[in-house]
Parts: structure tokens; sequence; C-alpha cells
């Protein structure tokens, strides 16, 4: 008997002490004194993706629910050696039965832990000796999908405290303010547009505050499947970048009679500085308005490629809706002008305008739109409508304009 006490002593004595670290699941074990650097800044996401270092510059992917917070040794010690820190944390995290994984060759751990079928993994970055960092990914089965309806063929009507109904909102989403915005919609996407991209003559942007549990990568990888799904075309991430890196969602919808452009982004994870959606619904612009009124009406939005004077597919249903606008006026003459920005020479200015003016002709000519109707002139960068000194300037410079003939005002 006096045996199993001292073997049992013994065993006490050799065992780490450890301590779960508050805010994570109680088998995140490590020594005593280390805390969270600051309890506000821990971040708790439903889903995201964490990057696990292996060795040998190998790494893995793990996606689920995701823990994340700076550490601290306690308030009488701020610096300490990497291997020192190591050979304390990695048997207190042993005894929560965490198995070492791999390491990066340097300051970084990565543990995985298996209970049946629950699988965890967690990355542990010492850094350089101060306020290590730990990321918890517990894995989990698939999510599942976000359904979206698609736009209906009539403009919807929505109020400053309505939603998108094509878009809604993240669950737990609160929606704060809804604003008018009397500009076009910048719609680029760094390095698939070569240069900025404006559609539309305004757009309404919405506000909310999104739960902190929803991180950028699943607001992003969800809206972009569901929007693709609902039948829009969403462009593709910057080249270089991954799902959950701050990339707004850029989308166009082009059916059922309706043109709408969509552009959300996701703040900062865990923080309130929000979810941004903005649309422009360039179906709903009343384009015929605009021309019996006035002298001249801008094609926001019909754009072509760089430098050259081929439409690009997102310009055809705007061109759709020019021609719609010319058929119901079958007497109106119209002159399709080009413009361009001041980048360049005069000569190339003046030819690519022309250029793009007359393939917009040929486009209506070619549907429906009497020849004899429409005349096509370029004006290089003679009629700017906006300062060239900022790229939205520029992309608002480069247009096509149609302009009653003999209209003056």
């Amino acid at each position: 008997m006096r045996r199993s006490i001292l073997t049992l002593a013994l065993f006490l004595a050799a065992a780490p002490a450890v301590f779960g670290l508050q805010g994570f699941p109680a088998y995140v074990t490590l020594p005593p004194g280390v805390i969270l650097y600051d309890p506000g800044s821990l971040t708790v996401e439903d889903v995201a993706e964490v990057e696990f270092p292996l060795g040998e510059g190998k790494t893995v992917t793990q996606r689920g629910k995701h823990y994340r917070s700076y550490l601290k040794f306690g308030p009488d010690e701020e610096n300490r050696p990497v291997d020192r820190t190591w050979k304390e944390w990695q048997p207190a995290l042993a005894a929560s039965g965490w198995v070492v994984k791999g390491n990066d060759g340097g300051t970084g751990f990565t543990l995985v832990r298996k209970v049946g079928t629950a699988e965890s993994w967690l990355a542990v970055r010492l850094g350089d000796y101060q306020s290590p960092v730990i990321d918890l990914i517990e894995k989990q089965g698939a999510v599942a999908a976000l359904i979206l309806q698609a736009p209906k063929p009539q403009a919807e009507k929505i109020g400053p405290k309505d939603d998108f109904p094509y878009f809604g909102k993240p669950a737990g989403a609160v929606l704060d303010t809804t604003s008018n915005v009397a500009e076009p919609l910048d719609v680029t996407v760094g390095g698939v547009d070569r240069e900025t991209v404006l559609v539309g003559l305004g757009h309404v942007v919405k506000y909310y505050t999104p739960p902190a549990s929803l991180s950028r990568f699943e607001f992003e990888s969800t809206y972009r499947d569901a929007l693709a799904k609902a039948g829009w075309t969403v462009k593709p991430l910057m080249p270089g970048t991954k799902l959950g890196e701050g990339q707004s969602v850029v989308a166009h919808y082009a059916a059922n009679g309706r043109n709408l452009w969509l552009v959300a982004g996701r703040g900062a994870d865990n923080s309130n500085t929000g979810l941004i959606v903005k649309v422009a619904d360039l179906g709903a612009e009343d384009w015929g308005k605009r021309l019996d009124t006035g002298c001249r009406l801008t094609l926001s939005g019909v754009t072509f490629d760089f430098n050259k004077d081929t439409l690009r597919p997102d310009s055809i249903a705007l061109l759709e809706k020019a021609k719609d606008v010319l058929a119901a006026r079958p007497t109106l003459q119209v002159e399709v002008q080009g413009h361009t920005d001041n980048v360049g020479g005069d000569d190339a200015n003046q030819k690519l305008s022309a250029a793009r003016a007359e393939a917009v002709r040929k486009w209506l000519a070619a549907h429906g739109i009497e020849a004899g109707r429409l005349t096509a002139k370029g004006y290089g960068k003679t009629s700017p409508i906006a300062d060239n000194k900022t790229d939205a300037g520029r992309a608002k410079n480069r247009r096509v304009d149609l302009v009653r003939v003999g209209c003056k005002g």
C-alpha cells in the first residue's frame, strides 16, 4: 500500500503542471503563467483555413472552427529563448494528447490531437520570443451550402432598411445604414483588370455589422459559390492571393432582362470593421429619359480590352439596353463618340477612341439599328469629364457616349 502511494506521488511530481488556456477548448493545455496577450483580441471563427508547417518547406492547410490568439508568459517575464519555451510547452500539450506532427525548422511547430473521430490541429509560433501566437483548427464535416435566389425579371423595390433580396446577409449580421451614391461603381480586380473599371451611373451601399465568428474566408468562399450557382459571373481573385485574404467578391448578373453589378467585402477578422455590399442596377437606369431630356448619354459600363477596341463580354448587356433605347426612338440620329484618358500620345488616343466608337456603332448596326442613323467619331483625350490625375478620373474619361445629332446644351 505504501509503495502504491509512493509510486503515485512520484508520478504526480513528474507530470507537468498544466492549465487550460482561457477562451480555448479545455484540451489546449499550457504551463502555468501563460495567458492571452489581450482577451479582447481572441479570434473565434466558425469556419476558417490555417496553413500548418510540416518541415522541409512542406505545409498542409486544414479547415474548420478556428481559434487564434497571441500569448504572453506572465507579468514577470516577457522574453525567453525558444528552446526553453518549447521544452516546457511540449510536455504540457502532450499531457492532453497532442502529438508533434512537424515544424518549420525554426520557431513554428505543428501538433495534432485525435480522439475518436474528432481531429484538431494546433500551430504554435514562438516567433521572436515575445508574444507567441497559436492557431487551433477543429476539423469538421462539410458545411451546408448557402442558396441564393436569382434576381427577378423586374427590378425589386429595396428600401433603406431592406437587404438586397438576391444577396441577403450572413446569419447574425445587422444592417446599420444604407446610402445612395451618385457615382459609378468600381468593379476592378487588381491583376485581372489592367486598368480601373467603373460601371453604372450610381449605386447603393449597405453597411452591416457582422458577427465576430464570421471569418473573411467563410464569407468569401460561401458567397462566391452561392452567387455562381445563382447565375452570377464572379470575377476571379487577384493572382497570387487566396480566399480569406480580404478580397472583395465582385460579380455580374446579366440574365432575365437584368444587369446588376455587385461588390461585397468583409472587414478584418474578429472585428466590427464591417461588411459592405454595393450594387449598381444598370438595368433600372432610365437611359431613354436621359437621352430625351439631354443631349448626351454615357454608356458607363461598356468597356474594352486594355488598349484595344475589343468589347469585353460584360458590355453586351449594356449594348442590348442601348439598342432597345434607340429602337424605341426610330427617328433619332446619333453620333457614337469615343473618348480616352490622357495616358499616351495624341495620335494613339485619337485612333483608339475612333476605333472604339466604331466598334459600338458596328455592334448596334448589326443588331437591328439602321446604320444610316448612326455615325462614329473619336475625340481622343480632348473632352475629359473628370480629373486625369486619379485612376477613377481616368476610368470615367475612357468612355463611349451616345449624342443626339443637332442637340445643343
